[in-house]
């Protein structure tokens, strides 16, 4: 009987509430140099509560519980507190994730999260990072890891960058272990050089646009059109992007010379543009129907990932992670809508999405 994959997830792990609220407002502001929206609600007034939702989250426990419903061997490596720690480590044995290095700490409550969604589906959450910031060095099982096929570190919080440089010098020596990286903010503030050393040990890079940008220090060319109305978002196959989308191509190259094997740059409803260093691809979304946008990165992510696990190209992979994401925001919370391999390869077979490439240009 053949192995299954063995796949370990570093990072977080959460307890979220998803609120709902009755007469909230969405506010736009503009400055000669920005333009931004704010969530609102009435000052000094009460209000009622349309929804509430208990669910959980988090880097690692979203890509954990992603890849056990794969069929992949899922290890959790996180840190869970004092308060609904229990819980969040039931969920994820109730998913058939493996519990052996779950860390736990008294010094602080479990990750939680209270998340106000939007009519229009999308949402502002207010985060406490909680017995997450406790995760360090010296919780990674190093001896464990070395028997890994893919390895999946997620968003980290806090300062120490330990637990990067230590997978550095872990895929040194054991370079047939696959590393898929969605970095965290303080990661990506440090730039690119700085961290050089993992990402040319690097099989899947994962950035959002700003993240990108922000990390390259490289600006996205802006697309010709960007009202968000569906009929723009049609894609022609003689062209590689649509109008709607920004050019990230010049940023997907910055991080191929970096050493980066593969890297993914998604941007929400405007799709998602992929490289593996001689071609970039895009592949649009599905459809706009949301219902809550949380987590659709890291089941992206983990969609992708698994399709690289399973050996398929980049044109598929970013037809698993598209459709994947798209299941996650069709409901409430970033795990009820993670799907199974059998559900993944039937609505990837009855799909229609359109990928298309071009020659990656090298920057000089």
């Amino acid at each position: 009987m053949k192995q299954k994959p063995k796949i370990f997830s570093i990072g977080g792990a959460t307890f979220d509430i998803f609120i709902k609220a009755h007469d909230q407002a969405i506010v736009h502001l503009r400055t000669p140099d920005s333009r931004k929206e704010w969530f609102g609600l009435e000052y000094g007034g009460k209000v009622l509560i349309d929804e509430i939702h208990e669910t959980f989250g988090g880097g690692a426990s979203n890509t954990s519980i992603a890849f056990s419903r794969m069929g992949f061997d899922a290890y959790f490596v996180g840190m869970v507190g004092t308060e609904y720690g229990n819980r969040v480590l039931d969920n994820l044995k109730n998913e058939k994730v493996h519990l052996d290095f779950a860390s736990r700490t008294n010094l602080d409550k479990t990750s939680f999260s209270t998340i106000l969604n939007s009519f229009e589906g999308e949402r502002t959450v207010l985060a406490y990072p909680g017995a997450n910031h406790y995760l360090k060095v010296e919780h990674l099982p190093l001896s464990a890891l070395a028997t890994a096929d893919w390895i999946f570190l997620n968003h980290l919080s806090g300062l120490d960058n330990r637990i990067p440089m230590a997978l550095v010098q872990l895929l040194e020596k054991h370079p047939r272990i696959k590393l898929a990286w969605n970095p965290g903010h303080e990661q990506i503030k440090q730039g690119l050089k700085k961290w050089k050393p993992l990402l040319s040990h690097t099989e899947v890079l994962f950035l959002n646009k700003e993240e990108a940008s922000l990390f390259s220090g490289i600006p996205v060319c802006p697309a010709g059109v960007k009202q968000d109305d569906p009929r723009l978002h049609g894609h022609i196959p003689t062209s590689f992007l649509p109008p709607y989308a920004d050019d990230a191509s010049h940023i997907l190259c910055a991080f191929s010379q970096a050493g980066v094997k593969n890297v993914v740059i998604t941007d929400g409803k405007n799709g998602a543009q992929a490289t593996d260093g001689k071609r970039v691809y895009f592949c649009p979304v599905v459809s706009h129907k949301i219902v809550d946008t949380l987590g659709a990165g890291d089941a992206f992510a983990s969609g992708f990932a698994s399709a690289r696990i399973l050996g398929e190209g980049l044109k598929d992979a970013l037809r698993y992670g598209t459709i994947n994401a798209q299941s996650v925001i069709s409901y409430f919370g970033a795990q009820k809508g993670l799907l199974r391999l059998k559900e993944l390869l039937g609505k990837v077979a009855k799909s229609n999405l359109l990928v298309t490439s071009t020659a990656l240009k090298k920057q000089k």
